[in-house]
């Protein structure tokens, strides 16, 4: 995976951390510690990027900025999870414009001063969450990155990194007026837009599932060609894609005719 020269702040690259635990694999709470002050002083220097844990398989992931590849590498050294048994470590560039980040390159604010690190998750309210995480999941193709069926919390989403969908059912021991005020909540103009590859394809997906679909394909003046559809209580989504890639996928289509004549 290649960075940029200039990716990131200051022409520095951008480059990812992954550590991978084994199933027997066991992070003690001492070694916790010392990630959090490891990844603080990261941070406190101005390279950190992002950081967080993979789900399947478990492991660890650091998103951080260097010259170059030797200084990423004496910017790990204190790395504790670097001398823990039973983890594969891995150190790659990381290009953004490939496989995106999950979270802002931008220089942030001052460390301390209550900045905005990373967008988790959206609310979604719906009135049987089973049949709502199989609908997210298998029509819309999103993942179920964390659930706990203890609590009935659930977030679902295109994959780790990336802002969740919180799949929310309301509950009469809530009390009032949390009650009736999460059930008001459900079928409503979420404002959640998907960016997809072939806005035609998804309508057809849904029509297949039949999914509701509040208004079909339509094209926008500033180039996005859209749709909105609906769950299955009603929560309105927005997908949509841009013109010039529905028109480089025509292209293609028609190239080897083209060549035929």
């Amino acid at each position: 995976m290649t960075a940029s020269r200039r990716a990131g702040r200051g022409g520095r690259r951008l480059f990812l951390r992954l550590v991978r635990f084994d199933p027997d694999a066991e992070v003690t709470a001492v070694e916790r510690r010392a990630l959090r002050t490891f990844t603080e002083n990261i941070d406190r220097v101005g390279r950190l990027v992002g950081h967080g844990a993979l789900l399947d398989p478990a492991g660890d992931f650091l998103i951080f900025r260097a010259a170059d590849r030797a200084e990423a590498e004496r910017a790990l050294r204190a790395d504790p999870l670097k001398r823990l048994a039973g983890v594969r470590y891995e150190l790659l560039e990381w290009s953004p414009s490939e496989a995106g980040t999950g979270v802002s390159l931008e220089p942030p604010p001052a460390r301390g001063s209550g900045r905005l690190t990373l967008l988790q998750r959206v609310p979604v309210v719906v009135s049987d969450q089973r049949r709502a995480i199989d609908w997210y999941r298998d029509v819309l193709g999103l993942t179920v990155l964390a659930q706990d069926p203890d609590t009935a919390y659930v977030e679902l989403g295109l994959g780790p990194g990336t802002t969740a969908i919180s799949l929310i059912t309301p509950r009469a021991e809530w009390g009032e007026p949390y009650y009736s005020q999460t059930k008001a909540r459900m079928g409503i103009l979420t404002g959640i837009v998907f960016r997809t590859d072939n806005v035609d394809a998804l309508a057809l997906r849904l029509r297949h599932a039949h999914a509701r679909i509040l208004r079909a394909v339509e094209q926008q003046p500033w180039g996005e060609r859209t749709l909105l559809f609906s769950d299955p209580d009603g929560n309105e989504l927005l997908a949509f894609d841009r013109i010039e890639e529905h028109s480089t996928r025509s292209e293609r289509a028609a190239a080897p005719a083209a060549r035929r004549i």
